[in-house]
This record gives structure tokens, C-alpha cells and sequence, in this order.
């Protein structure tokens, strides 16, 4: 993806404004309290930048899959490899991405690698994909997409509240109403969604992932049957008791209760 120059420096120059705002408010001095928050505030925004266009560009995926296009099943009939280091383990894991062959309703013999790597291949797999032929536009579906869908949502919510929180900040405005909001997205929202999210992808692969041992599907089910109570439990807690009440125990130290 090609980014004009006039882009990036106008990215860079606004980070830095932003972090000499926020050195300037918790006043401390140097180059190197300024290099460090440069650094954080640089990686923020870029991350923020980049997981909403991938969230954008899964929602399209997602709005085209629904209006528009064909269901087709593609055989794998090549892959490449690549190989990647695993620092926790100390080994090298072969990474494969696969090329897909399948024929149109018009007769179309269509060839193309899909935009996903994963550790097991076999010359013969099948993938299920969205094809439009108005566009020439192929689709992963299935586990890829709903991965897809729901990773970019994470990272645009959680970026987005960093980037909120620091220009709440560098306007010189109480955090207090930033904290209590945080607080009422993550308890209310965030929590909920992502326990209901996995909880679908672990049905969703039941159903539709590849073939797997019967003590897997077992141990999913079992899961699936956990996390489903721990959900509901969550759910009924928060909608009769509502958020804890956080308290300052001490210093950098907070706990929270319910009160009664």
C-alpha cells in the first residue's frame, strides 16, 4: 500500500505536536521524556490508523458477501511457504498460503491465492470463498472472516479510547469523566462481547472448521457449555448489581466491590 509522502509527514508532525502537549502537562523536562512519549504516542496512532482501515475494509468484505456475489468451493491446487520464528518456543513454524482453483456459474476457471496463512496444508483442501464477477473480487468465508471481523473491532475499540483518553489529556481536562466512560464501555460493552464473540467462534468452528479428532469436538462442546454459563452469570450480575465501586486502597492500588 503506497502512502503519499505529504500523508506521512503530516502523521508524524501531529504526533509530535500531540507529544510535546503532553510532556508540557505532566512537566518534566528532556529529550529523552519527550523521545519515549514521541515513541508511545507514535505507535498509538499508528496503530489506530491501521486497525481502522482493516476494520473498514472487513466491513466492505462483509457488506459484499451479504449483497452481492457467489458462494463458490475452492480446491487447493499450490501453496507457498514461509518460515517464522517462534521466540517463545525457540523453533521455526512453517507457515502456508494457499492458491485455490474453482469454476464460475458462467464457466470461469478462476485461480487465486487467498490473503490468509495457516500452519497445516495439503494439495486438495477446500476453502469456501465469495466470488464477485463484477469486481473480480474473492472473499475468504468462513473462521477467516468472522477472525477477521472481530480482531479488527477489538483493536479499533481499544486504540480508539487510548487516542480519546490522550487528547483528553493534552486539552488540560479531567480525566475523571474519561475514566468513568472507559470504565462504563469496557464493563457494559467490551467484556460482554468478547466473551460472547469466542463463545460464537467456538460454535462457529464446531460446525463449519475443518475435521477434527471427536475428543476435540468434545472438549469444544464442553467449552463452549462453560463459557456460555460464565457468560449468562456475567450478564445477570451486571444488569442486578451493576459496576463495582472502585476504591483507592493505596498508592497505585485500587479494588473494587459491589456495595452491600
Amino acid at each position: 500500500m503506497y502512502i503519499q509522502p505529504v500523508y506521512s509527514l503530516s502523521f508524524i508532525f501531529i504526533t509530535l505536536f500531540i507529544a510535546f502537549l503532553f510532556v508540557k502537562r505532566i512537566n518534566k523536562r528532556g529529550c529523552g521524556t519527550f523521545l519515549y512519549v514521541s515513541v508511545v504516542l507514535f505507535s498509538i496512532n499508528l496503530f489506530l490508523i491501521f486497525s481502522w482501515i482493516f476494520f473498514s475494509k472487513t466491513i466492505k468484505e462483509v457488506y459484499n458477501v451479504s449483497t452481492s456475489g457467489e458462494s463458490y468451493t475452492g480446491t487447493v491446487v499450490s501453496f507457498t511457504q514461509e518460515e517464522h520464528y517462534d521466540s517463545e518456543e525457540g523453533t521455526y513454524e512453517t507457515m502456508y498460503t494457499p492458491t485455490i482453483e474453482f469454476t464460475t456459474k458462467t464457466g470461469k476457471l478462476i485461480k487465486r491465492e487467498l490473503d490468509f496463512s495457516t500452519s497445516g496444508m495439503a494439495i486438495g483442501d477446500i476453502y469456501t470463498v465469495n466470488y464477485n464477477e463484477g469486481n473480480d473480487e474473492v472473499i475468504t468465508l468462513g473462521f477467516t472472516l468472522i477472525m477477521s471481523l472481530v480482531g479488527s473491532f477489538i483493536f479499533c475499540f481499544i486504540f480508539t479510547f487510548l487516542f480519546m483518553g490522550v487528547i483528553n489529556y493534552v486539552l488540560g481536562n479531567k480525566m475523571d469523566m474519561y475514566y468513568n466512560v472507559a470504565s462504563i464501555a469496557g464493563f457494559y460493552f467490551f467484556i460482554p462481547f468478547l466473551m460472547i464473540g469466542f463463545n460464537a467462534l467456538l460454535i462457529y468452528s464446531i460446525f463449519y472448521g475443518n475435521e477434527v479428532p471427536l475428543f476435540v469436538t468434545l472438549l469444544i462442546c464442553f467449552f463452549v457449555l462453560m463459557l456460555t454459563l460464565g457468560t449468562w452469570g456475567y450478564i445477570k450480575m451486571m444488569l442486578s448489581k451493576g459496576m463495582p465501586k472502585m476504591k483507592k486502597v493505596g498508592r497505585g492500588k485500587w479494588t473494587g466491590d459491589w456495595e452491600g
